[in-house]
């Protein structure tokens, strides 16, 4: 069993932020008050932090979670249904086989790269 991870960022408009996450990629809200608010994300903690003078925002390279595929295509067609910007577009490999596989990057409104990915096997992909 995998154990969940935290991850915290900086935006430069966390109400955008929150709408992004919440509305769209369906994550669910925890603790909020007026500088920053926490996500679960697909499993994991994300908090999300309003830029400011002490702490500005960054962008992310990139980050995300590793779906069933089913849960995959339903992010890939929410991502595309609400017109998400894709960095790279959805990518299918080896089909069928025990090593299937399938990834895409998306952006979010602070221009934070996400990476959606799936195996039909993890146990191929370590070790």
């Amino acid at each position: 069993m995998l154990n969940p991870f935290h991850l915290s960022f900086v935006v430069p408009d966390k109400e955008e932020a929150k709408r992004f996450y919440l509305d769209i990629l369906g994550c669910s809200i925890g603790r909020d008050n007026p500088t920053w608010f926490d996500i679960l994300f697909y499993g994991h903690q994300i908090t999300i932090h309003q830029a400011s003078d002490k702490m500005p925002a960054y962008q992310i390279d990139h980050f995300g979670p590793i779906l069933s595929k089913e849960e995959w295509l339903s992010v890939l067609e929410i991502c595309k249904s609400n017109d998400v910007e894709f960095v790279a577009n959805s990518l299918i490999k080896n089909e069928g086989a025990e090593d299937e596989s399938g990834k895409f990057l998306i952006k979010d409104p602070s221009g934070n790269k996400l990476e959606f990915k799936y195996y039909m096997n993890f146990e191929c992909t370590v070790g």
